[in-house]
């Protein structure tokens, strides 16, 4: 399981970069309907279950826009 978090202000947009979309190899980024404070249309995630964590979204934003981290597992009570 993993969390991806997109800083919104920080991207430049699908229209002038995409990166994300492109190395994704399980195609989880979508493009959003919101524009960020800089007028650019950022993407958005439609399902973080099928990440493999594999990082290339992160890795490759020239934005540094995009983190994605690997959920802890929670303990059940006893």
């Amino acid at each position: 399981m993993s969390e991806i978090i997109i800083l919104k202000n920080s991207c430049k947009g699908i229209e002038d970069c995409g990166i994300c979309m492109s190395v994704c190899p399980k195609n989880l980024f979508a493009p959003s309907h919101e524009m960020n404070e800089r007028g650019f249309l950022p993407p958005r995630v439609i399902d973080e279950d099928p990440c493999t964590v594999c990082m290339n979204c992160m890795v490759s934003c020239p934005d540094m826009a995009i983190v994605v981290a690997k959920k802890k597992k929670t303990k059940e009570p006893k």
